[in-house]
């Protein structure tokens, strides 16, 4: 094998190595990227909530206040960073819009069931009483968008959660 030939094979070695470290480097640089987007909060959810509630018009719905919020979830240190709840000024409406800002998107899967579990055992309330109020609770809207959580409990939830989504985009 001559000198020239023995360059070449060096060559291109180092050329096939420099394309694939570029490409190691582009398709880590895009997950980064995409996973700090995803995680990103500049947003409060109080600010997603009263959005929601001014577009709709809603005039049934007071705020929780912060120091009542574990009366209706019980979420655990670390899930959440913040949230926003409003809940039906009659106890006979089971209307409800909440938004919760994660700690960490993956901590959705933590969430979920705290939600659930609320639905579930307000829905108990409402079966045999209200059953036009236990229907609502049956289709309640539940949406992630990165760190953001929407649950929507009312006879809006598809259009509420649309709006959710356009305020984060």
């Amino acid at each position: 094998m001559g000198r020239l030939e023995m360059d070449n094979n060096k060559w291109r070695i180092f050329s096939i190595t420099v394309v694939i470290a570029a490409l190691i480097f582009f398709i880590g640089g895009f997950f980064a990227a995409k996973n700090i987007k995803e995680n990103k909060a500049d947003i409060e959810p109080s600010f997603i909530t009263a959005k929601i509630i001014k577009e709709m018009h809603y005039k049934n719905l007071v705020p929780v206040s912060p120091n009542q919020v574990s009366k209706h979830y019980s979420i655990q240190n670390g899930i959440i960073d913040n949230c926003s709840i409003y809940t039906s000024k009659s106890s006979d409406n089971a209307s409800e819009l909440a938004c919760f800002l994660l700690s960490d998107k993956a901590k959705f899967e933590e969430l979920k069931p705290i939600i659930t579990a609320h639905i579930n055992k307000k829905a108990l309330g409402f079966k045999s009483l209200n059953p036009a109020q236990y229907k609502l609770l049956q289709s309640a809207e539940i949406v992630q968008k990165g760190r953001y959580v929407l649950v929507s409990v009312g006879s809006n939830a598809a259009t509420d959660t649309k709006l959710f989504t356009e305020i984060l985009k």
